[in-house]
C-alpha cells in the first residue's frame, strides 16, 4: 500500500543517461501524475538492488 505522500510516477521508456562512469552513476526520468519530470539519479548498487526487486515484482505474476 501507498502512503499519503507517495508520487505516483512513470517510467516513459527512455534510455538512462550516464552521469559519471567512475563511480557509476546514471539518471532515469520519470513523468509523475501531474506531468512533473522527476529524474531519479542511480548508483550501479542502487541498479542491482532495482533490478532484483523488479525481477522479484514479475516473478510474482508467474507464480500466481
Amino acid at each position: 500500500m501507498c502512503s499519503p505522500d507517495t508520487i505516483v510516477a512513470k517510467y516513459e521508456g527512455y534510455g538512462v543517461d550516464l552521469l559519471s562512469k567512475t563511480p557509476l552513476l546514471g539518471s532515469i526520468e520519470l513523468a509523475a501524475e501531474d506531468d512533473t519530470v522527476i529524474n531519479l539519479k542511480i548508483s550501479k548498487s542502487d541498479a542491482e538492488r532495482l533490478m532484483s526487486e523488479l525481477n522479484r515484482f514479475i516473478s510474482a505474476e508467474a507464480a500466481a
